[in-house]
């Protein structure tokens, strides 16, 4: 089996070839998995291209023309590429229908776990990731460097509520930000639960909030933004829409004061309070994932990728460095 990165993941193996979130369209006898929906993943191709149906269903509501080959794949359940290469998704826990792959090859007895964007902890709407020992991971890195810390998922949920509450209480209108596709669900989760209320939500959180009720995974009560701001208490919009003019803006139109939130691991404000609600790991997080993976090496990408190499290396005594700093003419021969 050989392994190519030129800005994806690439795997040949005997006759096949199969290409795992590709940045760009490929013949079509090259078969392309899909770990997840948000669109710096996806390539509208006429491949047969492997991907869960929440996956699917998410990617059909922002692509209305897509010539994909879609084959419906399921977690835990192995996809035979030949006779000695088997792929299995597993659960990623990022967003709805996120996967990671595990790679078996069997002629040579080598594994690989491929991550993908993925949550090492339970968010309020899906389940963890969970660690499977593999011989090689391959993991991103978006929060790989020290610094990155979120702290207890409970408790930033508990904070970030009782935050909003509290300007809730003196009569302020409240706009939560967050990214239209996942965090905005869990938001709006958040806001169902903690807090009782009703919330307001642009067009595009609206449609994939409807996905994910579609696929069992039940938010509570929302409402689409149409010209009836007064009669809701909470806003929840994308993260780039929320600045200080908006806020401005919808105090005046409302005539009472109006606090922002932003749920983000990063740690920009654009004018809001920022609680840490992140649909990946942490820094520490990150480690103790490579620790239970227990791997020979490790290959990091997207995000702080070097830091985090450096990290797995020196913590964990594993060889670790960043994927996207190797050649193109086979990272792996074996």
């Amino acid at each position: 089996m050989q392994l190519n990165y030129t800005n994806f993941l690439s795997i040949t193996h005997n006759l096949n070839k199969i290409h795992i979130d590709q940045s760009k369209a490929h013949k079509e006898d090259i078969d392309s998995f899909i770990t997840h929906s948000h669109s710096d993943h996806v390539v509208n191709s006429k491949q047969r291209t492997f991907a869960t149906k929440e996956t699917m269903a998410l990617i059909n509501q922002r692509c209305k023309k897509t010539s994909f080959d879609f084959s419906e794949i399921n977690y835990n359940k192995k996809i035979k590429i030949n006779d000695n290469l088997v792929v299995t998704p597993l659960n990623a826990g990022h967003i709805l229908g996120s996967t990671m792959f595990f790679i078996e090859d069997f002629l040579e007895g080598k594994t690989i776990l491929y991550t993908g964007d993925f949550n090492s902890v339970d968010s309020l709407v899906l389940d963890a990731a969970k660690p499977i020992r593999a011989d090689i991971l391959i993991t991103e890195s978006t929060f790989g460097k020290p610094g990155f810390e979120f702290g207890s998922r409970t408790d930033v949920c508990s904070n970030f509520s009782e935050a909003i509450k509290r300007d809730l209480d003196k009569g302020y209108f409240i706009i939560l930000g967050g990214y239209t596709l996942g965090k905005n669900q869990e938001l709006i989760y958040l806001v169902n639960k903690y807090l009782g209320q009703c919330p307001l939500v642009d067009k595009e959180t609206y449609n994939y909030s409807m996905i994910y009720e579609d696929n069992a995974i039940f938010l509570g009560q929302y409402n689409l933004l149409d010209h009836n701001l007064l009669d809701h208490n909470i806003l929840i919009l994308p993260m780039n829409l929320i600045s200080r003019n908006l806020i401005n803006s919808l105090s005046h139109q409302l005539g009472k004061n109006v606090s922002s939130y932003l749920a983000t691991g990063w740690n920009y404000n654009r004018g809001s309070k920022v609680f840490h609600l992140s649909d990946h790991p942490d820094y520490s997080s990150l480690l103790e994932f490579a620790r239970e993976v227990n791997p020979k090496e490790v290959y990091t990408m997207h995000g702080f990728s070097k830091e985090l190499a450096s990290g797995i290396a020196q913590k964990l005594k594993v060889p670790a460095r960043p994927i996207e700093l190797l050649s193109q003419k086979g990272i792996l021969d074996y």
